[in-house]
């Protein structure tokens, strides 16, 4: 899957009707881990390997451009690689 919209850091702190980007992907992360733990524990592999530092209690829109950065480093590695394993390797590279 592609997602064509960049994350910005005010995508964070707002609201709409359509979902973000960031939150598309997240649900991607998730189908890819194999959901429940096992997809939670893949997203936050992923949100690490993309420079995500935090854990999961802290929120994005506490780093927003940080967050911004990783998911769209996520984003773009997405576009190239379907396999988790080589998505993971994208980003560690």
């Amino acid at each position: 899957m592609t997602f064509d919209e960049a994350v910005h850091p005010d995508h964070f702190s707002t609201l709409r009707r359509t979902p973000f980007p960031h939150a598309l992907i997240e649900q991607q992360l998730m189908q890819m881990g194999g959901g429940g733990v096992a997809g939670s524990a893949f997203r936050k592999q992923v949100l690490q390997a993309a420079g995500w530092p935090h854990d999961g209690l802290v929120p994005f829109a506490k780093h927003p451009q940080l967050a911004s950065t990783a998911f769209n480093r996520i984003r773009l590695a997405l576009s190239e690689h379907r396999q988790p394993d080589k998505l993971l390797a994208a980003l560690a590279g």
